[in-house]
């Protein structure tokens, strides 16, 4: 998933930490992300608001070696219907990192099927890694029976995923 910035200001790293430079880079592993529809996906072609939050896994940037983690939240909207692609479209993506600092991008783009989901594209425009394009991926954890059985009867509402990776900078 795409990890955010934090910028100088915002750091909550050890004196002359703010001093860094913007960019860098960060990939994380495993993690999850649990994203709702509202209104629900139907096998008719809408337009849905998603809201997603999770956290990142395990994370290694060799600029920040303080960040370790990091929970995000994203918020957006896209288009849609069952059997999928269940949300195709763009939102704002927000990471708070372990440390305190964080990072946004206000313009990443999101696609939601039946096994996978990705956050990417969306260039960090403050706070940490900042000028850096980030990219989430993983797999969607409910069977697709269930999910059209949710298509089916009040449309599909909540969507969980395991995170595979999640990289900021040199991806």
């Amino acid at each position: 998933m795409i990890i955010a910035a934090g910028g100088s200001l915002l750091s909550a790293g050890p004196a002359g930490a703010g001093a860094r430079a913007d960019g860098g880079s960060i990939t994380c592993q495993g993690g999850s992300l649990t994203a709702d529809f509202k209104p629900g996906v139907t096998y008719k072609k809408g337009t849905t608001q998603v809201s997603a939050n999770g956290d990142l896994g395990v994370c290694s940037s060799p600029e920040y070696p303080e960040i370790t983690g990091g929970t995000f939240r994203f918020v957006g909207s896209g288009h849609g219907a069952c059997p999928g692609p269940f949300a195709i479209g763009h939102g704002k993506l927000a990471i708070t990192w372990n440390d305190g600092s964080t990072s946004v991008s206000p313009q990443m783009s999101f696609r939601a099927e039946t096994f996978t989901v990705s956050l990417d594209g969306g260039a960090v425009s403050e706070g940490r890694f900042k000028g850096q394009t980030g990219r989430l991926s993983g797999r969607g954890t409910t069977a697709p029976i269930d999910i059209g059985a949710q298509c089916i009867t009040s449309g599909l509402t909540r969507y969980p995923a395991e995170l595979d990776t999640a990289a900021i900078g040199a991806i």
